[in-house]
C-alpha cells in the first residue's frame, strides 16, 4: 500500500471519528430525533458534503452510533456471562449484573444512546440492521449455550426470549432509578438483579425438566 493511500485512509478515519464524536455529543444532549445536520456540521467542523460522502445521510450517522453503542453494551453483557464458571443459570444472572453495571457507569449515556433507540420508530424501521447486528453479537453466547440446552442445564427457550428475560430487569431497574423511585446508587442493586434472573432461569429450567 502506498504512503499516499495510507495517509488518505488515515484522514478518512479521523474525519469519520470527528463526525461520530460530535453526533454522539449532540445525541447525548438532545436525543437522536433532534440530531440536525446543521448542528453536526458546526460542531464537527466537517462539511455537509463530506458527512454525506462518509455516511450517506443523517440516518447513516445515527446507524453508526447505534451499532457502536449497542455492540459495546451487549459485548460486555456477553463477556460477563461467558466468564462465569458453574451453573449456566448463574452465568445468565451474571450477565444481568453486567448489564446493570454497564448502565451504572453512565446512566444518561445509556439512556440516550441505547434505551431511547430501543423504543423508537427509527429502530423499528431498521429492523433488519438490528437483527443482523444482534445475531452477530449474540453468536458466542448462543454457541456457549448449545451444550447447556442439550443437557437441560438451561431452559429450552428461544435465544431472543432468554435475552429479553436477562436484559429486561436491569433496564427496568435503571429506568425506575432514573425516575427517582429507587434509592441509593444504581450499582447497589446489582446483586438483587443477578439473583432475580438466576432464580427465574432456574425455575424455568426446572419446569421444563418436570420438577417443581
Amino acid at each position: 500500500m502506498s504512503q499516499r493511500r495510507t495517509m488518505v485512509q488515515a484522514r478518512s478515519k479521523m474525519t469519520r471519528e470527528r463526525v461520530l464524536e460530535a453526533a454522539t455529543q449532540l445525541v447525548l444532549e438532545r436525543g437522536h430525533e433532534a440530531l440536525a445536520m446543521k448542528d453536526l456540521v458546526e460542531l464537527s467542523g466537517v462539511s455537509n458534503g463530506s458527512i454525506f460522502h462518509h455516511f450517506g445521510s443523517r440516518d447513516g450517522v445515527l446507524e453508526e452510533i447505534f451499532k457502536r453503542e449497542r455492540r459495546a453494551y451487549l459485548a460486555y453483557v456477553s463477556q460477563c456471562t461467558l466468564e462465569h464458571q458453574g451453573d449456566p443459570c448463574e452465568a445468565l444472572g451474571e450477565g444481568a449484573r453486567g448489564a446493570l453495571m454497564f448502565q451504572a457507569r453512565d446512566p444518561q449515556r445509556y439512556y440516550r444512546l441505547n434505551a431511547q433507540f430501543s423504543n423508537s420508530e427509527w429502530l423499528r424501521e431498521k429492523q433488519k440492521m438490528w437483527n443482523d447486528l444482534a445475531a452477530d453479537i449474540e453468536r458466542p453466547v448462543i454457541e456457549w449455550g448449545m451444550p447447556h440446552f442439550a443437557a437441560k442445564r438451561l431452559p429450552l427457550l428461544a435465544p431472543a426470549l432468554i435475552q429479553s428475560l436477562l436484559l429486561g430487569p436491569p433496564e427496568l431497574v435503571c429506568n425506575q432509578w432514573r425516575a427517582g423511585r429507587i434509592g441509593g446508587e444504581l450499582a447497589d442493586h446489582a446483586d438483587t438483579v443477578a439473583a432475580y434472573v438466576t432464580a427465574g432461569m432456574r425455575h424455568l429450567r426446572d419446569m421444563g425438566n418436570g420438577a417443581g
